[in-house]
């Protein structure tokens, strides 16, 4: 008992660092904001949340699938990896399609495109890290993950950082997104291959049944996730399509401070979701205990980080932007309200998808994005970037609801 429980706190360290070196990408976007102006800023919030989007069509729910079957059968690990990395190439290839295609759909703007089309080459490469990032949770490697993560962002902060004080130019900041993926994205193939050298390696394997096999169960949490980002970006979208540049950016950078405080919540989903994985399987009855306690830990969390992001938005926002970002401390303010919600929602995404609940999942996602999506319609043109985060926080409230409902009704009722 005494090994498990200091390999849980290992874990729980490298977790940590994987999910707070989410922070270096923040502090990236920060000191673009000081080297950027306000309209060139939205611009690349606008590029980012698309990439962001059809990064989730690459992946199209592999990498949680990946976290699930490799918690569960670890003999079988290396040779799943190789039929999911066959299968991801060709959801790959079809995300980029999609780059190529819906910038100049949605907008004429060509500095915008061109984002876009190197933050969507970024995103392919990062598609790939989910899968080993997802093999290495299922292994319960959380030190391995915790290195590819963290070099990952400590890379892109450096190159990134450079790129703006070299150039103050927002195509190069996209640039160097590129150039970091490319160097991690060999790393992390090296890395895959030693730790498979004696099962076969992991070069893409094609097999029509197990692909087969493999994207029907990945399917309905691919939608979810592609779901779940048009939930958490559409909003960005929404501006950046009716609204004008600097009002993305001041939105961004309220919603770049309140994803900020929502990493907490993400090291213990990452945490939870293979511990669940396993006793879903094994040992049933503890599952709905470990669950309440997750969630009653994550709503706490919630309501006192937002509380006190909320009390200090003004002297954050210009602490972290500077004073043109102004405007960005009401829906600051708006958005940390809802921090109880989204705390919350990432223990239950995780819980839903170790009980194998994925399709009531996407039915839970879809009609809280449909909601996001009306309420941003409805109060977008009345308020403007506090009517954004407004319907933010309403989606993420009925979003805790029916997963409340969904998961209740089905989790064992035993402790």
């Amino acid at each position: 008992m005494g090994t498990l429980s200091t390999r849980d706190m290992a874990n729980g360290l490298y977790a940590t660092a994987s999910a707070g070196s989410a922070g270096l990408l923040l502090v990236l976007l920060l000191v673009a904001g000081r080297f950027l102006s306000v309209d060139d800023y939205g611009r690349f919030s606008y590029a980012l949340a698309i990439a962001t989007v059809i990064e989730t069509v690459m992946d199209i729910g592999l990498a949680h699938v990946t976290v699930r079957e490799v918690a569960r059968d670890h003999g079988g690990a290396p040779a799943l990896l190789r039929h999911v990395l066959g299968l991801k190439l060709a959801w790959i290839a079809g995300g980029l399609v999609l780059i190529a295609t819906v910038p100049t759909l949605l907008r004429t703007d060509l500095v915008v495109a061109r984002l876009c089309y190197a933050l969507g080459i970024s995103a392919a490469i990062r598609s790939y890290f989910l899968t080993a990032r997802g093999y290495l949770q299922g292994l319960n490697r959380f030190d391995l993950e915790a290195l590819v993560v963290v070099s990952d962002r400590v890379l892109l902060l450096g190159l990134g950082v450079f790129a703006l004080a070299a150039y103050h130019n927002v195509v190069a900041l996209g640039i160097a997104f590129v150039v970091a993926r490319i160097v991690m994205g060999a790393g992390v193939t090296l890395l895959l291959g030693r730790l498979t050298a004696n099962a076969g390696g992991a070069r893409p394997t094609f097999d029509r049944q197990i692909w087969k096999d493999l994207q029907a169960a990945a399917l309905p949490l691919g939608f979810f996730m592609i779901s779940l980002n048009l939930y958490n970006y559409v909003d960005t979208v929404i501006l950046g399509a009716t609204r004008s540049n600097v009002e993305t950016g001041w939105y961004s950078a309220a919603y770049r401070i309140y994803e900020g405080i929502t990493y907490p919540p993400s090291i213990v989903a990452a945490l939870v979701t293979p511990r669940l994985s396993y006793l879903f399987v094994h040992d049933r009855s503890r599952v709905r205990a470990m669950v309440n306690r997750s969630v009653a830990a994550a709503a706490l969390l919630g309501i006192v980080l937002g509380g006190t992001v909320a009390l200090a938005a003004r002297p954050i926002v210009h602490v972290l932007f500077g004073d043109a970002f102004e405007e960005a401390v009401a829906p600051l303010r708006v958005l940390s309200g809802g921090a109880l919600f989204i705390f919350c929602t990432w223990i239950l995404h995780g819980v839903a998808v170790a009980t194998n609940l994925d399709r009531r999942l996407l039915l839970t996602t879809a009609i809280g994005l449909a909601t996001n999506v009306v309420l941003n319609l409805v109060l977008i043109p009345r308020w403007g970037i506090t009517g954004a985060a407004s319907a933010t926080v309403a989606a993420e409230a009925v979003t805790v609801a029916l997963l409340v409902a969904q998961l209740w009704r089905h989790l064992p009722s035993r402790a």
